[in-house]
């Protein structure tokens, strides 16, 4: 009988921690959960817009997946959704990544915002070939020893998974193309110079 208690007020008391856990996710700053997302795409409600930009002229490089599981059906082997983890570095999109936690989320613990590496671990689903975020499940950055959960939030699906999606916003709102960096092409004036004797 006293084990039973015990055993009974320990699985509470884990499952009240888990709660509390889950509950206590950084909340959001802009709300965008109720804006259909081919309006967030369209309008660039999370200003992305320069950062696919910046990739398509490989000034900017997108974050190194470092795990990822699938979930396939059996008979079509379709992919229906998954877990992965990215990270971000200073050779990567730390700064827009930076940026987009900042624009969206409430304040985050500083020595996270400051880390030299970020790593964001989401739970997605596969919506018409495209992968979207779950809302139902928090999002996890581990930074500088310490693991924080956030809120789901839009702009993170269209950061992660939005490249595609942005290069054909560009076509529909009629931007002009993207414009690729010229090749250096060496000096005229350092060729040496041939001289007659």
């Amino acid at each position: 009988m006293r084990w039973t208690r015990l055993l009974a007020a320990t699985t509470g008391t884990a499952m009240l921690v888990a709660a509390v856990l889950v509950g206590c996710a950084v909340g959001v700053r802009r709300n965008l959960a109720k804006t259909p997302p081919s309006e967030v795409i369209f309008d660039d409600q999370c200003h992305l817009q320069d950062y696919f930009d910046d990739l398509a002229r490989g000034r900017d490089k997108p974050p190194a997946l470092v795990r990822s599981d699938e979930i396939q059906t059996s008979a079509s082997e379709k992919t229906l959704g998954g877990r992965s983890a990215y990270l971000f570095g200073e050779n990567t999109s730390l700064p827009a990544l930076r940026r987009l936690l900042v624009e969206n989320w409430k304040p985050l613990p500083a020595a996270v915002t400051a880390a030299s590496q970020i790593e964001v671990e989401v739970r997605w689903c596969d919506k018409v070939g495209t992968r979207w975020v779950v809302s139902d499940e928090n999002v996890t950055l581990h930074a500088a020893g310490k693991t924080v959960a956030l809120a789901p939030h839009p702009c993170l699906t269209a950061f992660l998974f939005g490249q595609a999606l942005y290069e054909r916003r560009r076509e529909l709102v009629g931007l002009p193309p993207v414009s690729m960096p010229q090749a250096t092409l060496p000096d005229a004036g350092a060729a040496d110079l041939i001289t007659s004797d």
